[in-house]
């Protein structure tokens, strides 16, 4: 035996690997919010996104940008499989990692990719045409010669061949509605403009300027937020806050339906990971929490430098992540609050004041089991009682006939408001008027009487103010 090394070349066959590297999982949005990625990274303002028909009638796409451009060399290197070393630090913005997306995103959807850039007043232009690659058996690009550009980066798909696109068809109308969605969800900082971006991003698709979707309804007054809670974590800060957002009662249908998003909020709900300001994914607890009815309100906003991929375990498609075990400890804690924040929305609970004491109805809870019960010692109850001995067995049939398998069901189908008491303003003042002589009756003082009502009013629909509960008073 020896000791002697001998190396042999594992060079693998261009035209079977570029075919595998097709596979990776892109679907047509995520392989174009890729493109749009190295758009922002470059400085880009305006990003323009086009898909038409060619000459020939088939489909054509293109991503131009008026970032900074690339050099010939610049170009040549971005072209390469693994042009940059994922291990280096990036700037802050960088939303690059592998320096594989430019070509895994557009392999994944075409057959024939194109770039043209324009630098210190020179354009240029290379092809991938993966034909090419398997004729040759060859990791070659071509450089073409005729390019007419005068700023930034123009990214050009040709050869569409994993996605049947018929332009101007119902099917290509869908798809294209399902880009617009996805880019104004993953890029809604981008596009706003928020506090944490250096500029604004304009993106246009088809020559339509896309709105951004920003999931937390934030500017609804009766989203509930969370302080923002900073973790230090290996030398940087993993910023983390909540949201509940409003109940079916808070909004009007359009605004519900807008904030739900595909699949609805039950599956939207969870943690929101953004990657220097960019959306990687949503709506998942990592597994720590159930995905249930009663959090479906809740969503939970995470944001990460770009020097955490590897602790995260960011994928090429930048759509996958999972936070390292200190965080995922961290995380659990965090959410305690946050359920129980969901579920008092879900359930319209009133948050509870130092004067609310006589509650009507009463949780009871005995051996795992609990139920509901009217409260005796309220005045109402004790003067109901009094009235009559039969009455006690009355109450006794109304707390045990509460549907409550029919309460559930119509709380969680989303498609009808719950309200607790509903009829004509004229009977409603005689109805508290009524309510208010009983409370006086029972020596009950004047503020607590005003708590009382409120207490019967807050999840109601009827328009009493308060200035008239005083007048009453």
């Amino acid at each position: 035996m020896t000791n002697a090394s001998e190396f042999i070349d594992a060079t693998p066959s261009a035209a079977l690997l570029i075919e595998s590297i097709r596979d990776l999982g892109y679907s047509l949005e995520t392989a174009i919010a890729d493109l749009v990625d190295n758009s922002i990274s470059a400085g880009a303002n305006n990003i323009k996104i086009l898909l038409i028909n060619d000459s020939d009638n088939q489909p054509f796409l293109s991503v131009e940008d008026d970032g900074e451009g690339m050099s010939e060399e610049e170009l040549l290197s971005a072209m390469r499989l693994g042009s940059k070393d994922p291990n280096i630090v990036r700037r802050k913005n960088d939303l690059g990692r592998f320096g594989l997306g430019l070509k895994t995103a557009s392999f994944s959807q075409c057959r024939q990719l194109t770039v043209e850039s324009f630098k210190s007043g020179k354009s240029t232009s290379m092809t991938w045409d993966l034909d090419l690659v398997r004729q040759k058996n060859a990791w070659v690009v071509r450089k073409n010669f005729f390019v007419d550009r005068e700023i930034g980066t123009k990214i050009i798909w040709n050869k569409i061949d994993r996605t049947k696109l018929e332009i101007n068809s119902v099917y290509t109308n869908s798809i294209l509605n399902n880009i617009c969605e996805h880019l104004s969800l993953v890029f809604h900082r981008f596009i706003d403009g928020s506090s944490s971006i250096e500029k604004k991003v304009n993106i246009y698709i088809n020559g339509n300027l896309l709105e951004s979707y920003n999931p937390f309804n934030e500017s609804n007054i009766a989203t509930i937020k969370s302080e923002k809670r900073v973790y230090s974590y290996k030398g940087g800060n993993i910023k983390i806050q909540s949201f509940v957002l409003p109940s079916r009662l808070k909004i009007d249908h359009d605004e519900w339906k807008k904030y739900e998003g595909e699949g609805g909020y039950a599956k939207n709900q969870g943690f929101y990971v953004y990657r220097a300001n960019r959306l990687i994914i949503k709506g998942t607890w990592f597994g720590l929490l159930k995905k249930s009815e009663f959090t479906k309100l809740c969503r939970v906003r995470i944001d990460i430098d770009n020097d955490l991929d590897t602790d995260w375990k960011i994928d090429v498609k930048k759509s996958k992540a999972s936070p390292p075990k200190q965080i995922r400890d961290f995380l659990g804690e965090f959410m305690a609050s946050v359920e129980i924040q969901g579920k008092r929305v879900y359930f319209r609970i009133p948050q509870k004041s130092k004067d609310d004491e006589m509650p009507i109805w009463q949780k009871v809870s005995k051996d795992s089991k609990s139920y509901y019960v009217i409260n005796r010692s309220h005045p109402l109850i004790n003067k109901f009682l009094s009235e009559n001995k039969n009455n006690f067995a009355y109450l006794k049939l109304f707390e045990n006939t509460i549907p409550y398998y029919d309460i559930f069901s119509l709380l969680s189908s989303d498609k009808e408001s719950v309200v607790t008491w509903q009829e004509e303003n004229e009977e409603d003042l005689n109805s508290i008027k009524e309510l208010v002589n009983l409370l006086k009756k029972s020596k009950m003082k004047s503020e607590k009487i005003l708590t009382q009502i409120e207490y019967f009013l807050k999840n109601s629909d009827l328009n009493i103010t308060e200035d008239q509960i005083q007048k009453i008073l």
